[in-house]
């Protein structure tokens, strides 16, 4: 019985250099590949005072955070990734001055 060259077979893992590049996969999506200044994080900020506040992010988050930065325009490369969501703090809401 004739074997059919390469069935079976995986291909050997390539080798890369230790980077602060990401390589991200998501689900059967292809990876993607972002060179990161640093981690992909958010902020809630307050349209009525102006106050910020880190939120915290899972893995899940920064992941998809990674992907989405691989649909920008041409022409443009990607170094950071800041989300940002936009709210009243709970001292606006509530008529207290800071």
């Amino acid at each position: 019985m004739a074997r059919t060259p390469g069935r079976g077979r995986q291909p050997a893992p390539s080798r890369r250099r230790s980077t602060p590049t990401q390589v991200i996969r998501v689900s059967a999506a292809p990876a993607v590949r972002v060179d990161l200044l640093e981690d992909p994080h958010a902020h809630v900020v307050c349209r009525v005072c102006g106050r910020i506040q880190r939120v915290a992010l899972t893995e899940l988050d920064r992941h998809l955070l990674t992907e989405m930065s691989s649909h920008h325009p041409d022409g443009w490369s990607v170094d950071g990734i800041s989300f940002s969501l936009t709210g009243a703090c709970q001292r606006c809401r509530e008529g207290r001055r800071a």
